[in-house]
């Protein structure tokens, strides 16, 4: 009788607390998209488009709603802190989701540096200074703050956004009716290349809008506040940011706002008091100062979330315990922002971070139509985006086309980040991470009938007719008689054949012993065995194979020693080039056989694993445990859907199964944790040009404390180029 066993989701470790509501929400939110973008882009871009530059903004924000409603929705299906990583990643993978990630942590840091040089400008209307050196000490008091605490932060946040908020509502009422309209004539004086280009420019002034959604572990009730908020935000900054831009276009000078970087004021000297002028540059000074807080806040959970799923350091998942915030992801973050404050021009970088949000928002509506096709039980958002897949396919069409008016420059810097994500993930977390995503789901889920079905079709077969051993040097003898007893296991009774091929002179007629063939004889095995002193013995057993029909290779696999290496490299020349299945035996001998573990993390068991597993459970009258791990903060329904699949395989076979499904860390440590008590752990040795298995399974295989089989099989249907690409990127 079977049984499956779930295992308890726990908290994730370093948990952040809930202390945010709706207005810390909108604050936070708006505070992120009021800073340079409206004080100090408006003139820049009036030189591009001319006066269509009101029109320019609002096209922006209807570019950024898609995606402000995509991450809406899965916010509330995956409310953790992580925002844009953590949905990429679920839905595409950890490739694509680190090279998200680590782009839009460093776009975030540019934005921030970007606005607190840009504010230099701003505080020259007070007193003269230095640049560089006020703006690092503004970055220090920033990341002081949030160091803190983000409770602290966010009610910072609340008193300057509201503050700021007032001030520009009263500038758009007193500026309005001193508008001249001849000042917009002619609207579009630079043509549509002209608009479009300036609203790529623009653009970042409404990237903040989501970034409420990389803080959803610490807002209560995410699954109302976080939809309500980015919408909230987002119309509100529609109709603030174009009247703000109508009234600097409307009183300013053309000629004087074409070149300035304070275009508030040099608007606000056309019709305010000194008093009132100083007002609007003392508001543009603390509203980039918020932009900076919420950039530093929503930076700095990126790092937290990639050290949660083994995609960075550890340490970054730290949480202080008194300000219940990311200590170290805040403190590197802050170290970044001191160093491009300090070193680098921040004007183009601020363009390459727009450029990399226009492909990241792209990303954000292809991973709401991943979750949404690929119809996962887990996937449950309490607010689901309006009129899709239409808004999606908007959402994606229109950043494309607003990333090729960037210009060279910024185009190549995007594909700098995504260069660079990608290399941070193959040589640091690709083989730490669990590659779950909806993407993979889904190919799962269209792939388990079939894979089930085959796996009944292999258990129901009776065992492998035809099976080659392979005994050679340093095999010793104790492990010979373990590879003639695991064939035995896995010969058809009766009918099944092993043939045994022995290069070992020392070892002459070792195997198979008269009582390895009486036992043979009474499961109506044939045995033979020959003696071979041939120099080319992998090209000889590779023609044996092919000659006879083998269906499956059995040999040992030796520690990588010095006097071995010549062993692993023949066996790994065999298991590329033979046409039959193959399994390697690693660390002690194969004993009395009480239960199996068969270890997953990713995609499904493939049917060789299965069938081998229930042959020799039934030979030894033992059971079988599926085992199979998942990201820290996998959604329950994900793991039942998972305890699913098991059950499934589980009635393809004869002999007694359990499961456990757990969320992990470090994935090495839980595997080898939860198959103790297993005598016998079978696992994939995927194929791998440079090694005999892959780095993480002879990790695996390391750590157990019991005999490793990785199986090998080249059976399979090979996918083609198309699809091999695809689980590239999601791998």
């Amino acid at each position: 009788m079977s049984e499956s066993t779930a295992a308890p989701s726990p908290e994730p470790s370093g948990s952040l607390r809930r202390s945010l509501g709706l207005y810390a929400v909108l604050t936070i939110s708006i505070g992120a998209m009021i800073g340079s973008g409206i004080f100090v882009l408006p003139g820049l871009a009036f030189k591009i488009a001319g006066p269509s530059v009101v029109l320019a903004f609002f096209l922006a924000g209807i570019v950024v709603l898609p995606a402000a409603l995509s991450k809406a929705e899965m916010a509330t299906a995956m409310p953790q802190a992580g925002g844009t990583y953590l949905y990429i990643d679920r839905a595409m993978g950890p490739l694509m989701g680190t090279i998200a990630g680590f782009g839009v942590w460093f776009s975030l840091v540019f934005k921030a540096s970007f606005a607190l040089v840009g504010l230099s400008a701003y505080l020259e209307y007070f007193v003269p200074h230095p640049e560089r050196p006020v703006a690092a000490l503004l970055a220090l008091v920033m990341i002081g703050v949030n160091l803190v605490g983000v409770k602290q932060s966010a009610r910072f946040q609340i008193v300057v956004v509201s503050g700021v908020i007032i001030v520009l509502i009263a500038f758009v009422a007193i500026g309005l009716p001193r508008v001249e309209s001849s000042a917009f004539d002619p609207f579009l004086a630079h043509g549509i290349r002209g608009l479009l280009s300036a609203t790529a420019v623009v653009f970042v002034s409404y990237a903040g809008v989501t970034k409420v959604a990389s803080i959803a572990e610490e807002v209560r009730r995410p699954e109302r506040t976080i939809p309500r908020g980015m919408l909230i935000s987002v119309g509100f900054m529609m109709l603030l940011y174009p009247a703000i831009v109508a009234v600097i276009a409307g009183v300013a000078p053309a000629e004087e706002l074409a070149t300035t970087e304070t275009p508030m004021t040099l608007a606000a000297e056309q019709f305010l008091s000194p008093i009132g002028v100083a007002l609007t540059a003392g508001v543009a000074v603390i509203a980039l100062l918020s932009m900076t807080n919420a950039g530093i806040i929503a930076s700095s959970r990126y790092p937290f979330a990639m050290a949660r799923n083994s995609l960075a350091p550890h340490q970054f998942a730290a949480v202080g315990r008194r300000s219940g915030g990311p200590i170290i992801s805040i403190a590197v973050t802050g170290c970044v922002l001191l160093a491009l404050v300090l070193f680098v021009p921040l004007i183009e970088l601020a363009k390459l971070a727009s450029a990399f949000q226009l492909l990241v928002f792209a990303l954000i509506n292809l991973a709401l139509i991943a979750f949404r096709e690929a119809h996962l039980d887990w996937y449950s958002p309490v607010f689901r985006s309006p009129l899709y897949p239409v808004t999606q396919i908007f959402g994606i069409g229109s950043a494309l086309l607003l990333l090729t008016q960037m210009g060279t420059i910024p185009l190549l810097g995007a594909l700098l980040f995504v260069v660079a994500g990608a290399v941070w993930y193959r040589v640091f977390g690709g083989s730490r991470a669990p590659k779950d995503s909806a993407t993979r789901d889904a190919l799962r889920m269209r792939e388990n009938a079939r894979l089930v079905q085959t796996s009944a079709s292999a258990v129901a077969a009776g065992g492998r007719r035809h099976i080659l051993v392979l005994v050679r040097r340093p095999t010793r003898p104790s492990r010979q008689h373990t590879l003639f007893r695991l064939a035995l296991r896995l010969a058809a009774s009766p009918g099944g054949r092993i043939h045994v091929i022995n290069f070992d002179a020392r070892t002459r007629r070792m195997i198979p012993t008269d009582d390895d063939r009486a036992r043979a004889r009474m499961l109506g095995i044939e045995v033979t065995a020959e003696q071979y002193t041939d120099e080319d013995r992998r090209g000889m057993v590779h023609a044996f194979v092919e000659r006879e029909g083998v269906d499956l290779f059995i040999a040992d696999l030796p520690q990588e020693l010095r006097a071995t290496r010549h062993v692993n490299r023949d066996l790994r020349w065999l298991r590329e080039h033979l046409t039959c299945d193959s399994v390697f035996l690693r660390n002690r001998e194969v004993e009395q056989i009480d239960r199996i573990a068969i270890l997953g993390t990713g995609g499904p068991y493939d049917p060789v694993k299965i069938e081998m597993a229930d042959h020799i459970a039934r030979y030894e009258h033992a059971e079988i445990r599926f085992v199979h791990l998942t990201p820290v903060d996998t959604p329950p329904a994900q793991a039942d859907s998972i305890h699913r699949y098991h059950g499934e395989l589980g009635e393809t076979l004869t002999v007694p199964w359990d499961d456990r499904v757990q969320p992990a860390e470090h994935l090495i440590e839980t595997l080898t944790g939860l198959s103790r008590g297993a005598n016998l752990v079978i696992l994939g040795a995927p194929t791998h040009r440079f090694h005999v298995v892959t780095d993480l399974a002879d990790s695996i295989a390391e750590a157990v404390d019991c005999p490793a089989l990785l199986i090998h099989t080249p059976t399979l249907e090979k996918p083609g180029i198309v699809k091999r690409s695809v689980q590239w990127l999601i791998e």
